[in-house]
């Protein structure tokens, strides 16, 4: 995929070089992170253009001039022309640029002399007077319209460096890493916010747009990149440690500031405003105000001010909150659990903790950003230990995390916001690891239950500020779960195989028996009728399965037992069945070959061999016709109508027949029992049966698609949705949609 020949889409007459970048042994993981930009580019454009077209129409709609309308409304139709050509040279130059050659643009680069190089850091300050008086004087040669353009475009660009900024600082050191140059003298990382922006604009020049249309488009990009760069981000980055790049790259100590794209229309910075009414504003701050009141419930710390109380500072917040890691939910009845009952509990702890006096009276107050984090991360965990797919002995784990990621999440605010933040991880890597898991007893080092324990215990005894504590628990649990998966998938495949060796035998049995359930064996003689359904059926099975309908073996098989049918049909005359006995000798052979492929042994093949041949000798039209007439007819099956309760009955039935493999349920299959949560691994679509296993990969249910209906109809079944989803992302979608229909008018 990294093929050369860029073209860059620039005005004639630029010098531009390209260096090209050495990949050496590494081209195969670039070329996966080129393909990862390449899927991702047509959404992007998709989105960008239609954010263009928004914010293009909110100018229009603002301006007060007819001929400012005029030519705005010109500008967007203009743009919108263009789309597929834009989108078609955008999605040829970004892949291309950086990921293969380094492009400058010779005319920006001065060399320094050698006494000018300088191996201090870098300054970005004037050093005199004469130079800034230098600076001023460059700027000032550049045009208004170029001036404005760059300030947006830079805004634009420094807004996502600073929102991304960890994960910009991973990919560098990764790509680094894959040049084997240190960061400073590495090309530029191939997809950072620059290059994806530059790109555009240089597609851009081609054209002469209005100066205000232009600085749209780039405060458009800008709201664009918080939602694009963040995927695009972790999907690179998550796929460089998966090839081994630097996998246990530590990021913590950098920080993402606010992403907050350039506010539109003609005020440069206009002051913020509040949510309209049902609007979710989650992200931004990371943790936003409006998390504070996302789920009815009480909250840990009585909200207000009181200014006769002091403000605890942020150190011993993390000091009293040291005395209740060690002891917070240790003592957990797993059998007999009350989960409101233990956070409520937990809840009064942490504000007599910090607040309350030996008499429980107020006595300090904590600073709002500590108290909204507080409520937010025990209301993540209320969703956590609500949750009906981990087990109860797991979420009592869980559970004791609490105060450990309450700290961290005071430490680092991005709790939140960063999906790949290691105290997060670890939580959505243990809940869905542990989801269908049963005790089987195993008490070994190697059982999920003791090794999620084992981590438990390690971070609620060691941390305090150093959030590599967590990521060392990710990676060491990441690399058991490795282990536990290959075993896991191996058991599943082994119960999948033996269901469909069945499943295709029980295929095969019900063709041969419909093949030879005919009118013409109806009435053959017993010896015939005992050789057909006996070993001459099992033969003709094991056929089907070895060759299937196109094979060679079952052909010959299929024709001998047609020759036989037709001299056992009652309504074929005695003259034509003397012709057919020529073939008989040819029969007789391939019914003895038969009876050795399916392991007869010889004395009782040449007695079923012995009869056969008797019964071929005294077959008669007239006895035939006789034996017909001793046998009652037939009775047409009349199918039955489906019993049930209508629209429900159909529906019901139609969630379980749909229900896709790997879909996890939670039923209850008898009154008092444990609820069970397994996993479809098999839907027969011939004999309606699933089977499903547990979070072990044991065999743990089998049932029709019927039953399961009449179990999801009875309320003892429910489909758990998107578990393929992170924990802390399913839990942030429940809060949303609380807000959501919170905010809904009545």
């Amino acid at each position: 995929m990294l093929e050369s020949g860029f073209n860059t889409f620039s005005e004639p007459g630029n010098e531009i070089s390209a260096i090209p970048i050495d990949w050496g042994p590494h081209r195969d993981i670039v070329e996966g992170c080129q393909k990862i930009l390449v899927d991702a580019l047509p959404g992007f454009c998709e989105m960008l253009f239609k954010q263009i077209d928004q914010d293009l129409y909110r100018l229009i709609k603002a301006s007060t001039s007819e001929a400012r309308r005029t030519l705005l409304f010109e500008s967007m139709w203009s743009f919108q022309e263009r789309h597929r050509e834009i989108e078609r040279k955008y999605i040829h130059i970004a892949p291309l640029w950086y990921f293969v050659e380094y492009h400058v643009d010779l005319k920006d680069i001065q060399l320094p002399e050698d006494d000018e190089y300088d191996d201090e850091e870098t300054t970005f300050a004037w050093s005199s007077d004469k130079d800034r008086l230098e600076d001023e004087a460059r700027l000032s040669l550049l045009d208004d319209r170029q001036l404005e353009e760059n300030v947006a475009l830079n805004t634009t660009i420094t807004q996502a460096n600073q929102g991304f900024a960890r994960e910009i600082y991973a990919l560098e050191q990764r790509f680094a890493h894959l040049q084997n140059k240190p960061v400073k003298t590495a090309a530029t990382m191939p997809i950072s916010p620059i290059l994806l922006a530059n790109s555009l604009r240089d597609i851009l020049n081609e054209w002469d747009d209005e100066v205000i249309a232009r600085i749209s488009i780039y405060q458009s990009l800008g709201h664009v990149f918080a939602t694009f760069l963040k995927t695009l981000y972790r999907d690179t980055n998550r796929y460089l440690i998966s090839r081994g790049v630097l996998p246990s790259l530590k990021t913590n100590h950098i920080r993402n500031t606010a992403y907050q794209p350039q506010p539109r229309g003609d005020e440069p910075f206009p002051p913020p405003s509040p949510p309209a009414s049902g609007e979710q504003n989650i992200s931004g701050r990371g943790l936003s105000e409006a998390w504070y009141q996302l789920q009815p419930g009480p909250p840990v710390i009585q909200p207000g001010f009181n200014p006769n109380l002091p403000v605890l500072p942020h150190y011993e917040v993390f000091q009293t909150l040291n005395q209740l890691q060690m002891s917070a939910l240790s003592d957990i009845d797993t059998e007999q659990i009350d989960w409101a009952a233990v956070q409520e509990n937990l809840r009064k702890q942490v504000n007599q903790t910090l607040c309350l006096d030996e008499d429980g009276k107020p006595a300090k107050q904590l600073d709002r950003n500590d108290q909204q984090i507080i409520e937010i991360i025990f209301r993540i965990f209320d969703h956590i230990l609500d949750d009906e797919a981990i087990p109860n002995a797991v979420r009592a784990l869980l559970g004791r995390l609490q105060i450990p990621v309450l700290k961290t999440a005071i430490q680092d605010p991005s709790f939140v916001d960063n999906e790949e933040h290691p105290a997060r991880r670890l939580l959505d890597s243990i809940a869905s690891t542990s989801i269908g898991w049963r005790d089987t007893g195993e008490a070994s080092e190697r059982s999920l239950l003791n090794h999620i324990r084992e981590i438990v215990e390690r971070i609620v005894r060691e941390y305090d500020k150093d959030i590599g504590l967590f990521e060392e628990a990710l990676a060491e649990f990441n690399e058991y779960v490795r282990t536990r998966e290959k075993t896991r998938k191996a058991m599943e495949q082994r119960i999948t195989q033996a269901i469909s060796g069945k499943e295709q035998l029980a295929i095969a049995q019900k063709k041969i028996s419909d093949m030879l359930d005919s009118p013409a064996f109806a009435v053959a003689p017993k010896a015939i009728r005992d050789v057909i359904h006996g070993p001459w059926a099992n033969f003709l099975t094991l056929l089907y399965l070895r060759e299937g309908e196109e094979g060679k073996s079952w052909k010959n098989a299929l024709q001998v037992t047609r020759v036989v049918e037709k001299y056992c049909d009652p309504d074929l005359e005695d003259a034509e069945r003397r012709t057919l006995r020529s073939r008989l000798p040819a029969i007789m052979k391939a019914f003895q070959s038969g009876l050795e492929y399916v392991s007869i042994n010889k004395s009782k093949s040449h007695e079923l061999l012995g009869r056969l041949l008797d019964a071929f000798d005294e077959i008669s039209q007239a006895g035939l016709k006789q034996k017909q007439q001793e046998i009652p007819p037939r009775e047409t099956p009349v199918e039955s109508e489906d019993a049930g309760d209508g629209a429900d009955q159909d529906l019901f039935s139609e969630m379980a027949r749909n229900l896709e493999e790997d879909s996890w349920i939670r039923i209850i299959l008898k009154d008092g029992a444990q609820p069970l949560v397994c996993k479809l691994v098999w839907h027969s679509q011939f004999t309606h049966t699933m089977v499903f296993v547990d979070g072990n990969g044991n065999k743990a249910l089998q049932l029709k698609d019927a039953e399961l209906a009449s179990h999801l109809r009875a309320g003892r079944a429910t489909i758990l949705e998107d578990t393929s989803k992170p924990l802390i992302e399913r839990i942030l979608g429940r809060m949303k949609d609380v807000f959501s229909s919170s905010s809904e008018p009545n």
